[in-house]
């Protein structure tokens, strides 16, 4: 276990006024510790650091890299942190922006002309904010049988999908519906706009600036990057290796240390990267078209936790994870990373700032949804009607319907992936609570394909053919 105490001892007596009185120091490291204690030299690992205005209060590392190699995490670990690269990306649009080069309200398809002209006008605006209706290309792709893994996607391929929907999941600016297709065409924006690469344009206008010389982006897999750490979930007891093997980025792909992220969370209070006015736009929270003002800004959720306003937003992208949180009135930064998928990170970043702020308030009773699948029963016999072959032009994907068991409805794609549905109402089937299988009858009563819903993508459409 590697562990960095830089002036631990006078951070912790400035954080007092917002710890328990009775919390001492040796309290706080263990509390934190305590989170951690499953990891060991056995398992992948974790990597955090905490800090207020600049003075580090914790900085371990513990648990493997690379479980092969007997590797152990240390400072010069790089670790993908997911989602939590999605800022970066906004972070350099909002540059282009503040230099007159990108208008937020202006229509994507002027950088983006291969976009389809949908009824309502998407612009950047609803690209940051998550509010664009358009469908996750990663969602499309897999209900085409090829989830995200399965090939080698690039952001090419990615607006290849993006660009042959058909529809929307909503009325541009009317809810807020995360989808990595935003940030897919931000990214494209991004590189368009500046004639330079994702890669080179972060570098010169963010890392550099804020001095995070160990950040880069994952454009190429093959690529070596040094002291990376490998990917790994657990199945069963056993770990396995699980690698993104793929070149888009953009929306994630961002491969950083804790330290460097640190660095990013200060940006938040004093931003040297453009002042006051870009710091305003990089925390300027979404507006439905009702007036309503959405939790999401550009690249990150401006929440509170516990009353204390909150930056923050977590990653996951194959074997990695990631927590980054920021609380502005006390100055306090909170970064985890982690290759190891097993664990639960959204509880472990809430637990760090649980040590600080208290444990998060639960969801009452009365305020959580519970989605109850309504029982609806057909016989072998109406179970035929539905067989047969789909094809999507969509997510370029096919499926084929058969029966199994007698009383149950499977998808199999050319993947040789299935979904085992099950019927819930008149030509309608569900697989689990959230995914959803629409089948549309012609004037004659025959099938004649079905529409499916799933989180991310909605009335993606299956056409029947004839085999």
């Amino acid at each position: 276990m590697i562990i960095k105490q830089y002036k631990v001892l006078l951070g912790l007596l400035l954080c007092v006024p917002f710890c328990s009185k009775a919390q001492t120091l040796q309290d706080t490291l263990n509390k934190i510790d305590a989170l951690f204690e499953h990891v060991n030299q056995q398992t992948p690992g974790v990597s955090v650091l905490v800090s207020r205005n600049g003075q580090i209060l914790y900085h371990k590392h513990k648990g493997m890299a690379d479980l092969e190699h007997s590797t152990p995490i240390t400072d010069s670990t790089r670790i993908e942190a997911g989602s939590v690269s999605k800022q970066f990306t906004a972070t350099a649009v909002l540059i282009l922006v503040q230099d007159g080069k990108i208008g937020l309200d202006d229509d994507v398809r002027k950088y983006i002309p291969e976009l389809p002209g949908y009824e309502k006008t998407i612009t950047v605006r609803h690209l940051l904010n998550h509010t664009s209706g358009l469908k996750d290309w990663g969602v499309v792709a897999s209900l085409g049988g090829w989830p995200r893994g399965t090939r080698v996607y690039t952001n090419e391929l990615a607006l290849n999908y993006i660009v042959k929907q058909p529809t929307l999941n909503n009325v541009p600016g009317d809810e807020y519906l995360y989808s990595n297709s935003n940030y897919t065409l931000l990214t494209l924006i991004v590189e368009r706009v500046s004639g330079k690469k994702l890669a080179d344009f972060t570098q010169e206008r963010i890392f550099k600036p804020l001095g995070m010389h160990a950040t880069s982006w994952r454009t190429d897999f093959q690529d070596i990057v040094p002291h990376r750490a490998i990917g790994y979930d657990k199945t069963g007891r056993q770990y396995q290796t699980v690698m993104p093997f793929e070149n888009t980025y953009g929306h994630a792909a961002l491969l950083t240390t804790v330290a460097d992220l640190d660095k990013w969370n200060t940006s938040w209070k004093n931003s040297p990267l453009g002042g006051d006015r870009l710091l305003k736009l990089r925390i300027e929270r979404g507006v439905l078209n009702n007036g309503d003002t959405i939790r999401y800004a550009g690249g990150v959720f401006v929440d509170t936790y516990n009353g204390h306003p909150m930056v923050s937003h977590t990653g996951a992208t194959a074997g990695y994870r990631a927590v980054l949180s920021y609380f502005p009135e006390t100055s306090l930064s909170i970064v985890y990373l982690s290759n190891d998928a097993s664990l639960p990170t959204s509880k472990m970043g809430n637990g760090i700032a649980a040590i600080f702020f208290g444990k998060k308030q639960a969801i009452s009773a009365s305020e959580k949804k519970i989605s109850e699948i309504p029982k609806y029963l057909l016989s072998h016999t109406e179970l035929m009607e539905f067989q047969g072959r789909y094809v999507s032009a969509a997510c370029e994907g096919e499926l084929v319907a058969t029966i199994e068991n007698e009383t149950t409805l499977t998808m199999t794609s050319k993947s040789n992936r299935k979904r085992k549905l099950k019927p819930t109402a008149k030509d309608m089937f569900s697989q689990g609570a959230e995914t959803s299988f629409l089948f549309k009858r012609d004037e004659q009563g025959k099938i004649k394909g079905f529409y499916v819903s799933v989180p991310r993508a909605r009335n993606v459409w299956f056409e029947r053919v004839d085999n």
